[in-house]
């Protein structure tokens, strides 16, 4: 999904339009936070509706380390980018890369949040 946050798509996606979604369904957000209610989609992925999720923005940037989305086994985690110059698009696409095979054989994260 990728949209406009505004008054009329804020919460677009709740318990109700999850719940819809098919279990072997994949919702990807690279939009904005706000279009997605992320408790309700947390609980979803718990019940298997979608089956997975791939989100690349956050009520919160970055993603408190002890956010339970860290450790939803169905959701694929990512940094949201934005606008980036090349040299740092090569060195973020690299981590992105490990990290998503890490993902797909089950492995932990090569990069793991360390807070400051």
């Amino acid at each position: 999904m990728h949209l406009v946050a505004g008054p009329g798509t804020k919460g677009l996606i709740s318990a109700d339009q999850l719940a819809l979604m098919r279990p072997d369904s994949i919702l990807v957000n690279t939009s904005r936070a706000a279009l997605i209610n992320m408790m309700d989609l947390q609980n979803a992925l718990a019940d298997g509706r979608p089956g997975q999720a791939a989100v690349d923005v956050f009520d919160v940037e970055p993603l408190p380390e002890k956010d339970v989305l860290r450790n939803t086994k169905n959701l694929l985690v990512t940094p949201h980018l934005g606008f980036i110059a090349e040299p740092i698009f090569a060195t973020f696409s690299k981590g992105i890369t490990e990290t998503l095979e890490a993902w797909l054989e089950n492995k932990p994260a090569p990069h793991p949040f360390k807070p400051q």
